[in-house]
């Protein structure tokens, strides 16, 4: 964090925390140590929704930016990320959820649309999702043939 620290007050150009940001008490860390201009949440890294709401409520409190992005997942756990987003739209200003457009296929049917940078949200129940091709259902244990 004082490295963070050191090169922030000599630069004029915003400095994100990424993955020095994986939890609220690293976050209120950074922030009260003046640390980092913008921060970065990922669900996979902060441990699911609860925690980046927390995460982006705690960067609300300290005005600091924020910023929600993710790493390789596919369109189920960034349409989650997109909903964050558009719920907590007053504090999320800047969006990189380009997990699903690293993929070769997509199997999930309905839900959030990716199209380029334009992400649509579904008015369907939950995340929208109708179908996933291919999933198949695991009984007693054993792997269907």
């Amino acid at each position: 964090m004082q490295g963070l620290k050191y090169i922030t007050d000599r630069v004029n150009t915003p400095i994100m925390a990424d993955e020095s940001a994986f939890s609220p008490q690293q976050v209120i860390q950074l922030l009260e140590l003046g640390a980092v201009d913008i921060i970065n949440i990922k669900l996979m890294k902060t441990g699911g929704l609860s925690r980046a709401i927390e995460i982006a409520n705690i960067t609300a409190q300290y005005q600091a930016q924020c910023m929600i992005g993710c790493m390789l997942e596919g369109s189920i756990a960034v349409a989650g990320a997109a909903h964050l987003a558009s719920a907590k739209a007053q504090q999320i200003s800047k969006i990189d959820l380009d997990g699903p457009a690293l993929g070769q296929y997509d199997p999930v049917q309905g839900g959030v649309e990716f199209n380029g940078p334009q992400i649509t949200l579904s008015d369907a129940p939950g995340l929208g999702i109708e179908s996933i091709n291919g999933l198949e259902l695991i009984t007693n244990g054993v792997w269907p043939e």
